[in-house]
């Protein structure tokens, strides 16, 4: 790629200026996501930020302890770090740079890693990145930046130069400095902002688009194909009794960008009618539907893990194996999530958890869940969870609430599975009682080791 000589221009603002609400315009699309991130719009409501969703004007990324690359219609690409907030407070780009386009973003915090587009090239006044110290200013070029305390700018192609009332510091390529406050000119610092080449984890979570790559050129890995030999864990909320928790085993069908959208048992066929969330690595998938019949009756809102049982012969071995936490004993971390939703609609915030196992003759698993949603953030935490393996569940899970907590439940409900040929992903699904104003809540968790 030939390096263009860039002109970036930082002026300090004083505050973040709100997103303008009416803009609606869709701005980019979700390229590459990892774990639990969420798209926030103007007016509070949450989704999913799931792959190939597309990121509107006037909406926020919220990447928790996830990542996400974002590519924009004008050809700019963003890379979010995990713990970063990044809105898009007013975008407008018709194809052509003539005078119309708009690119205005905040930086919240976190980090970013960006290599800018047509908006702003031509027209530089066209393009700014805010901070609540600094608002940066861009031509055609590739920077990051790290906003905590105070701001951190990398150039990696062109030339920038970054200003406050104490002065202005050039910064080439290769060059950083760090802006602390509004009084002090930024310095030269070895070490720029904290962004790593975006690498894709352990089994991706991809998105397609024409020609689809990782976030560092690799190729993806694929989805899951459509046919028999599935497990599936979900719930759903039927007009006629209520939410229920169930596991099915048979043959699955998925869409074009990994989501379940037809899972038949040889009795009862389950159908999507509207997927708002679908997720999947290439080992499982997970996903929430947010219409469709399950056994032929009509239901909502249903969450549900997809994929490959581990065969219950693989236990021996597990249980044989020098995992770091002990002979057969394993520790999975959260991979992602899908945002709880309850029975009056609401839906929540991002899931964190965690969960162990002890494989055996009989396997215990631990979990701890933590749900915020309704003003409430629910724990849910398990001990000895046991079934039939690959299977477990309980029925009886402990659980308590901090917050907006009237008339909650004191226990949740819990059913998952092992996938993979050596249990190399857990997956589960979760009910409760909320506070009244709720009702029931349910959700997805996928976890890896």
């Amino acid at each position: 790629m030939r390096k263009a000589y860039c002109w970036l221009a930082i002026l300090l603002s004083f505050g973040i200026i709100l997103p303008v609400a009416a803009q609606t315009q869709n701005a980019a699309r979700a390229d590459f996501v990892v774990g639990a991130v969420t798209a926030v719009g103007a007016d509070g409501t949450r989704r999913a930020l799931a792959k190939g969703s597309a990121l509107r004007s006037g909406e926020a990324v919220m990447t928790g302890e996830g990542r996400a690359q974002l590519s924009f219609t004008d050809g700019a690409s963003v890379s979010l770090q995990p713990k970063t907030e990044f809105r898009v407070d007013e975008y407008n780009f018709t194809g052509v740079a003539d005078g119309s386009e708009k690119g205005i973003f905040s930086l919240v915090k976190g980090a970013l890693r960006t290599i800018t587009g047509l908006v702003g090239r031509a027209n530089r006044d066209r393009y700014q990145m805010r901070t609540a110290v600094a608002t940066i200013g861009i031509r055609g070029t590739e920077y990051g930046a790290e906003f905590e305390t105070g701001l951190k700018v990398t150039t990696t192609n062109g030339e920038v130069e970054v200003c406050n009332q104490g002065g202005c510091t050039s910064v080439k390529a290769g060059e950083s400095v760090f802006t602390p406050d509004a009084n002090t000119r930024p310095a030269y610092i070895v070490g720029g902002a904290n962004l790593p080449a975006t690498p894709p984890p352990s089994n991706p979570t991809l998105f397609a688009g024409g020609e689809v790559r990782t976030a560092t050129g690799g190729i993806p890995i694929p989805t899951l194909p459509s046919g028999p030999g599935y497990s599936v864990v979900y719930s759903g909320f039927d007009d006629g009794i209520g939410f229920a928790l169930d596991s099915a085993s048979g043959t699955a069908t998925f869409d074009q960008v990994g989501g379940m959208s037809t899972f038949s048992d040889g009795t009862n066929a389950d159908k999507a009618t509207t997927h708002v969330e679908a997720m999947t690595d290439g080992a499982v998938a997970w996903g929430r539907w947010a219409g469709g019949t399950v056994g032929g009756n009509p239901v909502t809102n249903v969450h549900y893990v997809v994929g490959v049982p581990t065969p219950a012969s693989a236990v021996a071995s597990l249980t044989n194996t020098v995992f770091p936490q002990g002979v057969g004993k394993a520790s999975y971390g959260l991979m992602s999530a899908t945002l709880p939703t309850a029975a009056n609609g609401t839906v929540g915030g991002a899931l964190t958890g965690s969960l162990t196992v002890q494989f055996g003759a009989t396997t215990n698993v631990n979990t701890t869940l933590v749900i915020p949603i309704g003003g409430g953030s629910y724990t849910v935490t398990n001990t000895g969870m046991t079934g039939t393996f690959p299977a477990f569940s309980d029925p009886g899970a402990s659980m308590a609430c901090s917050g907006a907590c009237v008339g909650a439940a004191s226990t949740a409900k819990i059913s998952g599975s092992f996938f993979g040929p050596s249990a190399e992903r857990a997956g589960l699904i979760y009910n409760f009682g909320g506070a009244t104003t709720l009702g029931d809540v349910t959700g997805a968790a996928v976890f890896k080791r």
